[in-house]
């Protein structure tokens, strides 16, 4: 770009090429005489003034010039080119967008496409532009410009230098062309490097997937590796490209804590070694606390949980079988069964269980046959069948037990009867009961075991029995005129006197007489009684 050289004007003033105006200071005439202290400092103040506004006016034409500069690049050689006015280009032509700053003033464009406000000589050439020249191309080269600029936004945002390598150095380096090309206004040109510049943008975003997936790869690997520096670099990295993917923002959590982790890892497996087993065990789980995914640290967990469990089941082994030995038969069973649940296909821990199930079995049976016998020797067989029979669940073929179940059966059957005909006697008087009596007593004596109480109550029914089997002497009065009848005896027509021999019972006497009422008379013959004596006579006319 051609210097800007400033134009010389009247009145002290300069204007340059871009219609920034330029304040000339005035030379400041020197008085002869020195003046007072009061008039040099107002001097000095004034001169001071006059040199910042000096350097106002300065930094202001510079701020005009580069943002003229920024919107309006342009090509040194060029410029050159156009430094001396044609004779064709005599037409007056105005900057559209150069603004008007009075009506009555005629502007003129400068070969920067700025407007001076001063008039021309009507004699002098007015040079032109060829802005409209090159207008499409500058158009062109601006969209590609833009479209490029979008791109690059969206590759920052994923941080890209991180991660671009050298496709992101390659975009780089042709947008700084381009950016020489449009400063150059070599607009084509510059719409074609910032198009190639795009091309390499695209590629890296649609290539930032791949990316991510190796990043994550490389992260994994130095997770693996235990190396926490290289994880919080990859992880990281690949979050700038996908920040919301919880898979990486995980692990990168885990990276952040990989030292810490690694540290109670060492720690645990130092403590391990020396059997320190609780230490140990806090070690590893704080580490799988701070990283469950850490294969080295539920290894070291889950390592030390099989290590106290081998201790326990051990303990609990050796404990049930001091307990079996000590004829703890239940604590024993409990114990042995705390360690099955430890290791459930242990042969020891099954053979352990078998010895105590039958030591259980054959001490149940053994306090059960105790029972029984002294319920037998009580006399209360009922207790003595409940016994036999819970032997019996356990083992159905254990021989005292069938044998102790009929014994108990037989007692209980022959103690109800008896205690039937001893609660009601009466029911001998029938021949039939009086069978069924003698029959019990029988049975009562042949059973093999008989205590006290059972030969008490069977002596008692032997005596109901020998006094229901004696008979008593009944004698019936009559008038010779009456037919007699005694029910369970038979008729025994008429007669003034008969002697009968009856088993104590209740029995039932008629006498009947043609002409006159029958008489009815029912007796009782009581056991032991001597005689009975009654008058059955028909004397009531019907």
């Amino acid at each position: 770009m051609p210097p800007e050289t400033p134009t010389q004007h009247s009145q002290g003033k300069q204007v340059s090429d871009f219609a920034v105006e330029i304040i000339t200071p005035l030379e400041v005439r020197k008085e002869i005489e020195r003046p007072d202290s009061t008039r040099y400092f107002r001097s000095s103040a004034v001169t001071i003034l006059l040199f910042l506004m000096i350097l106002a006016s300065m930094a202001a034409g510079g701020f005009f010039l580069i943002r003229h500069v920024s919107k309006h690049p342009v090509s040194p050689a060029k410029d050159m080119e156009r430094t001396q006015p044609l004779e064709t280009d005599s037409v007056e032509r105005k900057d559209p967008n150069a603004p008007e700053t009075n009506k009555d003033r005629t502007g003129t464009t400068t070969e920067s496409g700025f407007v001076s406000t001063e008039k021309q000589p009507e004699t002098q050439p007015v040079q032109t532009s060829d802005a409209t020249v090159f207008e499409p191309e500058k158009e062109t080269a601006e969209k590609e410009l833009a479209t490029f600029l979008k791109l690059k936004k969206e590759i920052e945002e994923k941080d890209g230098s991180l991660w671009g390598a050298e496709e992101y150095d390659a975009m780089m380096t042709l947008s700084q062309k381009g950016d020489r090309l449009l400063m150059d206004r070599s607009f084509a040109a510059a719409a074609k490097t910032y198009a190639q510049a795009a091309q390499k943008a695209k590629g890296l975003i649609d290539n930032s997937g791949a990316v991510f997936q190796k990043l994550v790869e490389q992260g994994l690997k130095a997770l693996e590796n235990e190396d926490s520096a290289v994880a919080l670099q990859k992880f990281s990295t690949a979050l700038r490209i996908q920040p919301s993917d919880e898979s990486a923002r995980r692990n990168l959590d885990r990276a952040e804590k990989l030292d810490e982790v690694n540290r109670l890892i060492t720690s645990g497996e130092n403590h391990e070694e020396n059997n320190r087993i609780a230490f140990a065990l806090a070690d590893f789980q704080k580490a799988v606390e701070l990283d469950p995914e850490s294969g080295k640290a539920q290894n070291g967990l889950n390592r030390l949980k099989e290590k106290i469990a081998e201790e326990q089941f051990q303990k609990l082994i050796s404990d049930g079988l001091t307990a079996y030995h000590n004829g703890h038969y239940q604590l024993a069973r409990t114990t042995l069964l705390k360690a099955k649940s430890f290791r459930s296909d242990s042969r020891e821990v099954k053979n352990a269980l078998l010895q105590v199930d039958e030591a259980i079995r054959v001490n149940t049976i053994e306090k059960l046959r105790e029972k029984a016998m002294s319920a037998e020797q009580a006399e209360n067989w009922e207790q003595a069948l409940e016994s036999y029979l819970a032997v019996l669940n356990i083992d159905p073929d254990i021989s005292f037990a069938v044998q102790g179940k009929k014994r108990a059966l037989d007692q209980i059957q022959v103690s109800k009867r008896i205690e039937f005909f001893l609660e009601k006697p009466d029911a001998m008087e029938s021949d039939r009961q009086l069978e069924n009596a003698t029959r019990l007593i029988e049975e009562a004596e042949k059973l093999d075991q008989k205590g006290p109480h059972f030969n008490t109550r069977l002596n008692e029914l032997k005596t109901l029995v020998e006094i229901a089997g004696t008979p008593v002497k009944v004698i019936i009065d009559s008038d010779n005129l009456t037919e007699i009848a005694v029910y369970k005896v038979g008729k025994l027509g008429k007669f003034t006197f008969r002697e009968l021999s009856l088993r104590p019972g209740t029995y039932t006497v008629v006498g009947s007489r043609n002409g006159y009422q029958d008489v009815r008379l029912k007796i009782t013959v009581k056991p032991g009684q001597k005689s009975l004596r009654v008058s059955v006579i028909c004397n009531m006319k019907v």
